[in-house]
């Protein structure tokens, strides 16, 4: 008959027992002094055969000491309430093991200590004689960690989930691994309905294919990641969002997961088409007020002149006065008029000519000349121009720009200066007009072109010269700006096309 203590088949020999003269206690002092727990070994009687080195060291006892004594008188009293006697005996009788048990220790002017204890029976010869193995482990600073780290999670964990944003985390192929509150709110979609599908499958097309592209793509994107992806929320909806990507790594270094954080957009571009309704209010009531205002004033003239002419005055000069002043009303109220429907219909200008700039130019700074204070100059730079420059537009409306910024260049220099016009022709023509008065704020600037915007105290002048000027240049195709300082005055820089003909050349 096999030994019951071989292997299977036979192919191990079996196991035998120590010689009774092996030198246990150096065996176990050589074991024991690597181990970083406190080790005891007792006999049935629960008397101490071993103890390692860590043991003593705590206890502060040799082994001479403390050999033969019965557990209990070794260890603390502070011990003495757990029935370790019991434990042990139950142990060394049915040679199941006692694993991770949890004792508490307090001694005098000491903080309280836990300690996890085991219990294991052991065999020395072939008489069954019976001890047993108890070790201890001070786990007192790894529960405390242990304790910390569940704070920390719980924290973190409530961060995530009292955030008005989105906040999820995928793996590295896109499946939705956590899913917050917010998401839930914001799409629809519980916990349960979301873990395990693909981002991708959430997003509305035909941004999902980004979605794909961003994982299949990941190990060479940026660190950080951002994108405006629109989520299809359960009921069928569509909402905006906006994503923000940051990939995890694992120990091998290479990533693991997606922690992505979103912000719904639906409440923000509402508030944003608010605030440009309530913009194009505030402006249609400005324009409102100044149309008013401004066509008021000429009506106002012509029906005064054409009271004075129902009453039938007879004098000749004074009924011509009369007409003239009601003609002249009616004209600037029409021109007014235009003005506005110019720029309320602001669609390129089709029928175009060759217009001489130069010439142009002169013609524009004689009409307004009677504008400029005495001692004012003039100064052209027309460096490299051939002898005449061409551009493609409408002479009358392109001078009557010209006219609005050199009156307004001369009106900015009441005690005189330097007017500079500077005519540059590349791929398009530059002209700029520069004058030496006081520089505009930045708020003037942000409304130079804004209709009856005017720092002028003339009642004459009704603040559309630049809002006409802005729409007649945008409807030929070109550009105007304005560029001013403090110390350098103001520059109006409009932008031009150069004529077809002498495109070709």
């Amino acid at each position: 008959m096999s030994d019951p203590r071989a292997t299977n088949g036979g192919s191990r020999r079996a196991i035998r027992p120590m010689a009774k003269d092996f030198d246990y206690e150096s065996l176990f002092n050589a074991l024991s002094s690597t181990i970083p727990s406190s080790i005891l070994i007792v006999d049935g009687s629960l008397a101490v055969l071993m103890a390692n080195r860590n043991f003593l060291e705590k206890s502060r006892g040799t082994l001479s000491a403390i050999q033969g004594l019965n557990l209990q008188e070794v260890l603390p009293a502070a011990f003495r309430d757990i029935p370790l006697d019991q434990q042990i005996r139950e142990t060394m009788r049915t040679g199941q093991p006692l694993l991770r048990q949890k004792m508490t220790y307090r001694a005098p002017g000491i903080s309280l200590r836990v300690y996890s204890y085991s219990i294991r029976r052991l065999q020395f010869d072939i008489h069954d004689a019976h001890a047993a193995l108890l070790v201890m482990d001070d786990i007192t600073d790894l529960l405390s960690l242990s304790e910390e780290v569940r704070k920390t999670q719980l924290h973190l964990a409530s961060i995530v989930e009292s955030a008005g944003d989105l906040i999820i985390s995928t793996d590295a192929r896109g499946t939705i691994l956590t899913w917050n509150t917010a998401a839930e709110k914001a799409t629809g979609y519980s916990l349960h309905q979301a873990l395990g599908i693909s981002l991708a499958a959430l997003i509305a097309e035909p941004q999902n294919l980004e979605v794909v592209r961003y994982y299949r793509e990941i190990d060479s994107i940026d660190q950080r990641f951002n994108a405006d992806w629109p989520v299809t929320c359960a009921d069928g909806t569509v909402i905006p969002i906006s994503w923000h990507l940051s990939p995890m790594t694992g120990r091998d270094g290479n990533i693991s997961g997606v922690v992505i954080v979103g912000r719904n957009l639906v409440e923000q571009r509402a508030m944003e088409a608010q605030m440009q309704q309530a913009e194009k209010l505030a402006a249609l009531g400005l324009v409102i007020g100044g149309i008013a205002h401004e066509i008021r004033n000429p009506l106002g003239v012509s029906s005064a002149a054409a009271q004075l002419l129902r009453r039938g005055l007879g004098k000749p000069e004074l009924l011509l006065e009369c007409v003239e002043k009601v003609i002249g009303g009616i004209n600037r109220a029409s021109l007014i008029v235009d003005s506005l429907l110019r720029f309320a219909r602001p669609g390129r200008i089709q029928e175009t000519t060759k217009v001489d700039v130069l010439s142009m130019l002169h013609n524009a700074l004689m009409l307004v000349s009677s504008e400029a204070a005495p001692g004012t100059s003039v100064h052209w730079d027309t460096a490299g121009l051939p002898s005449t420059v061409y551009a493609e537009g409408v002479q009358n409306l392109l001078e009557l720009v010209m006219i609005n910024l050199i009156t307004n260049a001369f009106q900015a220099m009441p005690d005189g200066g330097t007017l500079s016009i500077l005519v540059r022709s590349d791929d398009d023509i530059l002209i700029a007009v520069h004058n030496t008065g006081p520089g505009l704020s930045r708020e003037q600037l942000a409304k130079v072109f804004d209709p009856f915007f005017t720092l002028k105290k003339d009642s004459r002048r009704s603040g559309l010269g630049l809002f006409v000027s802005h729409s007649i240049v945008q409807q030929h195709g070109g550009t105007i700006a304005v560029q001013s300082s403090g110390e350098s005055g103001t520059t109006f820089s409009v932008c031009l096309p150069k004529a077809k003909a002498a495109l070709n050349n």
